[in-house]
């Protein structure tokens, strides 16, 4: 009896050992090798498949934690949520590339993509920020001519022109991106001087004249309309009082004064607006011609090729 329980004791040990060792092969061995599973990442990320994407690089982090590739696959992962128009999450990825790996390629060139993520949220400010940040700590790295270039366009998305003009004046004429930002410095300067509309002057017809602030600002319909009820307003209140009916004067004469006051309110708005459609109208025409994302990394190479890749990066 007693041989017979060791023996089943012994079967049964044997047994869970190779139940444990099964699974702790399986969660050991992932079903792809490092190299294949990045490639397989790359190449979901160069389809389109943007989330996927996202979920292979980070199964390769999880798998091969000590792989030199993972500053790599982090950066991607920002990438793919840059693609995806997910920019909040993107801004985040790239800011953990740079916290954690500071002084590796990838590390350095998060910098520009920050800053790519930021302008996307029209956050110009924060987004210059960034890329002031990069040139002050990689003052020699092949991308300055880059981060000036994305510098200047911060600023002229808040309407800067002069400051972005200096900017972009500041990349060397040995840079591939110095005949662009010539052009776009000329091209800026000279749209911003283009005529504008003075809400002061607007304002001032208007009070004169009802409906002139309007016809100044071209918006022909809406001076028509503003000088047909306040004339009507302003006849009726004349009709009243002639026949001294105060009180409907009174009542005419209210109305009157609020349409009056928003006629001069909507002609130095009008102004505004007309100022703002004509610099959107510039930046846009700009943006189609000159404006650039940071360059897209290389597709994965294999560990013996690694080193290729790293100074391939800016």
């Amino acid at each position: 009896m007693t041989l017979r329980c060791f023996v089943y004791c012994a079967i049964s040990l044997q047994l869970f050992g190779v139940l444990h060792h099964s699974i702790h092969a399986e969660s050991v061995k992932p079903g792809f090798t490092a190299d294949q599973l990045l490639q397989f990442a790359d190449q979901l990320l160069q389809d389109g498949e943007y989330f996927r994407a996202i979920t292979e690089y980070r199964r390769f982090r999880f798998n091969y934690p000590d792989d030199p590739r993972q500053a790599m696959a982090l950066f991607r992962i920002g990438q793919a949520f840059y693609r995806g128009q997910q920019y909040m999450d993107a801004l985040q990825t790239f800011r953990d590339v740079t916290q954690t790996y500071p002084e590796s390629p990838y590390g350095r060139q998060a910098w520009l993509w920050q800053g790519e993520s930021l302008i996307q949220q029209t956050q110009y400010a924060a987004a210059e920020q960034s890329y002031t940040t990069y040139i002050e700590r990689h003052a020699n790295a092949p991308a300055i001519p880059y981060a000036r270039y994305q510098r200047g366009w911060t600023l002229l998305y808040r309407r800067q022109w002069q400051a972005a003009t200096d900017e972009l004046q500041q990349i060397p004429d040995s840079s591939p991106l110095y005949p662009a930002a010539q052009q776009l410095a000329l091209e800026a300067r000279e749209g911003s001087q283009q005529p504008k509309k003075s809400p002061l002057l607007a304002g001032i017809l208007s009070t004169f004249l009802p409906g002139a602030g309007q016809l100044y600002n071209d918006r022909f319909g809406d001076a028509a309309l503003t000088f047909l009820l306040n004339g009507l307003f302003i006849a009726g209140t004349i009709e009243a009082i002639q026949h001294d009916q105060l009180a409907i004067a009174g009542v005419l004469g209210f109305f009157e004064a609020g349409w009056y006051g928003g006629n001069v309110y909507s002609a130095v708005n009008g102004a505004h607006k007309h100022n703002r459609r004509t610099d959107e109208a510039l930046l846009q025409d700009l943006e189609r011609r000159f404006r650039m994302t940071p360059p897209d990394l290389p597709q994965t190479q294999t560990i013996g090729l690694r080193l290729s890749l790293r100074f391939s990066l800016p």
